[in-house]
């Protein structure tokens, strides 16, 4: 009988032993996915080893089916065992994150195609890419970053590269921040490539999902275009993987595992033998130091000659009015006039930020969330995390006075007050709850189209290209809501997305930024050299011990007891406070209830992430297990600490 270990997708840092029956023995291979039975549930899991009937438990249960013959390969497992270790969680979780399929499928296997990749003439007129990636080889490790403002010039840099690999008879992986992207890169590479493209992506059925993965595994797909977890695509034979918008949060996971796309990408190069090309318009401030350390290679494109738009910043503190500065308010009936289309940003939705009362000062709170209601039109309050709703109070339940005060500005203030101001425009507003669905948001591309749409109030909804290629105007209503998030990455965050918006609007066009703070690097750098941000913001994080330059981890504690959570807190203090690591808090969360549950959190700070590892293995493992009522979450290189 053989005995074998099996991960499985829970969070336990074991693998368990089962018996194999000898009818399923010659199937059961490492790497395989098998069923199988655990206390009263059936799971899947993973085959890791092969052990003898001395090592297995007395009383070892047997696997109940093999569920597929599709391996993963000593790569990939080699993969799934890195992010184990360095994103902190069960090999089990790891291995089910690189092939999440749950259920298999019968797929009728078409005869092998060998199409090779045809590039136009058109593509080879920006050769600067294939040339330098060309010097380097097809076969190295190295990792280049190139900052190209320009998508559809990045999207060429693209086939070149595709064509260097393809001609090594390799396969390349192209992976995207979002899947509206996926179609443009279609239509822009179809041209130009006969061979099978396989889409992976989270809106595909498991039976499609299936279907491509099998066609990679195979080889009849060259090229693979995808979100996130087309990074973890079965290619036999991977040459290249190339990340589009690598700066984009979207690529890192917010469930266990909690891992970032980049970093697994270059971990994979590094086992399998390749490079990966990461394009960027404004990089991460990570990847811009790892380039300016000489661990990435530095690729800048010479600069298109076509302008970008003008830009003006605006200081509020002078204007009257807070909602219309002078020159925006003249932009916009320019733009009225003129028939042209005009964006009004503003990334907060409802009408106001919060209810306040003027007797007592109380402001109306989620109860599941503990964070102030935000007041929406026809008298409602609306809670955007959990969704809970009530009534505005005529009278204050606190001092039950009846003088309330609506603070704060919402996409539908912006809306109401562009309707008085701009009396005939066609106005309409575009955050989730005017656009809540895929064909309301389709009805408004194709209105923008139209041009019946003059004024456009909206959040990072329509922060899309096929919304700003219409724009001549956009007016960042205010760019302190987002400046002023309690996370030391908001003023990377704000630079990024003022740069994507100056670069995907109209060329002859105008951006307005309206802010209190005019002088802040971040929006300075807009205007002038952006390198300037990079270097300011790089000399704080150095001081301040943030990341790049310190690894951060962050445990996050939630649960519905506060005294509780609080009791598990000090816990994790006492515990580090004889270790030799720095660490901040533990501290409430800057949103310290959401959806009924008490967050806390605590962040452990040092230039070795190994010694991190060390301490969470030593000190904090028992006490995660066997709390009940507490869920301790550990998140590896965070990118959100709210």
């Amino acid at each position: 009988m053989k005995y074998i270990k099996v991960a499985l997708n829970l969070p336990l840092n074991q693998s368990f032993s089962y018996k194999v029956p000898p009818e399923l023995s010659s199937r059961v291979k490492i790497g395989g996915r098998i069923l199988v039975p655990f206390g009263k549930r059936i799971l899947s899991g993973f085959v890791v080893e092969e052990i003898k009937r001395r090592e297995a438990k007395s009383r070892s249960r047997e696997i109940i089916r093999v569920l597929d013959d599709f391996l993963p390969g000593d790569n990939l497992l080699k993969l799934g065992r890195w992010i184990s270790e360095y994103y902190y969680c069960s090999l089990g979780q790891a291995l089910h994150s690189i092939f999440p399929i749950e259920q298999t499928f019968k797929i009728h296997k078409d005869e092998k195609k060998d199409k090779e990749l045809l590039v136009s003439q058109k593509a080879d007129k920006e050769p600067s890419a294939s040339q330098i990636f060309r010097k380097f080889g097809v076969r190295g490790k190295e990792v280049f970053l190139f900052r190209a403002e320009d998508r559809e010039k990045r999207a060429f840099f693209y086939l070149s590269l595709i064509k260097e690999v393809l001609k090594e008879k390799k396969q390349v992986i192209l992976i995207v921040p979002e899947i509206s992207y996926i179609p443009f890169l279609q239509e822009l590479i179809q041209p130009y490539y006969e061979g099978e493209i396989a889409i992976i992506h989270s809106r595909l059925s498991p039976k499609k999902r299936y279907e491509e993965w099998c066609k990679i595994e195979r080889g009849e797909a060259s090229l693979t275009i995808g979100t996130r977890s087309a990074v973890f695509a079965p290619c036999p034979r991977l040459g290249l993987i190339i990340i589009e918008e690598e700066e984009n949060s979207a690529y890192k996971q917010i469930e266990t595992p909690r891992y970032h796309l980049r970093e697994v990408a270059v971990k994979r190069a590094e086992i399998e033998g390749f490079p990966v090309a990461l394009f960027t318009g404004s990089p991460s401030l990570e990847s811009w130091h790892r380039a300016k350390s000489g661990i990435y290679k530095s690729v800048r494109p010479s600069r298109s000659k076509s302008n970008f738009p003008e830009v003006e910043i605006v200081d509020m503190r002078t204007e009257k009015d807070r909602l219309f500065s002078f020159s925006l308010e003249r932009e916009i009936r320019k733009n009225l006039q003129e028939n042209n289309p005009t964006l009004l940003f503003l990334n907060r939705r409802g009408f106001a930020n919060f209810l306040l009362c003027l007797e007592c000062g109380r402001v109306p709170r989620c109860p599941n969330c503990n964070i102030g209601l935000t007041f929406h039109l026809k008298g409602k309050l609306i809670c955007h995390y959990c969704a809970y709703e009530e009534r505005a109070p005529r009278i204050c339940p606190s001092c039950k006075g009846s003088y309330f005060r609506q603070a704060g500005l919402g996409t539908e203030q912006v809306e109401m007050k562009a309707r008085k101001r701009f009396s005939g425009a066609s106005i309409r507003r575009g955050d989730l709850d005017a656009i809540n669905s895929p064909s309301l948001y389709k009805k408004l591309r194709a209105d923008l189209w139209e041009k019946k749409i003059d004024i456009l109030v909206g959040t990072q909804l329509v922060i899309r290209e096929e919304i700003l290629k219409h724009m001549s105007l956009v007016g960042v209503v205010l760019a302190d809501g987002l400046l002023n998030l309690p996370d030391f990455r908001a003023g990377e965050y704000l630079f990024q997305l003022l740069l994507k918006i100056k670069r995907l609007m109209k060329q002859e066009g105008r951006l307005v930024i309206q802010t209190y703070n005019p002088t802040h690097y971040a929006i300075k750098a807009v205007v002038s050299k952006e390198e300037d941000f990079y270097q300011k913001e790089s000399e704080i994080r150095k001081d301040l011990g943030y990341p790049p330059y310190l690894h951060w981890t962050r445990i996050l504690l939630e649960g519905r007891t506060k005294t509780r959570i609080e009791e598990v807190a000090k816990a994790l203090k006492k515990r580090l406070d004889g270790e030799k690591i720095e660490f901040l808090g533990p501290s409430p969360c800057p949103f310290g209830k959401i959806k009924g549950k008490y967050r806390y959190h605590l962040v452990l700070k040092d230039e070795n992430l190994s010694l991190i590892r060390q301490i969470l293995k030593k000190k904090l493992n028992s006490l995660f297990s066997g709390i009940r009522g507490v869920k301790g979450i550990v998140d590896v290189d965070p990118l959100r600490t709210m």
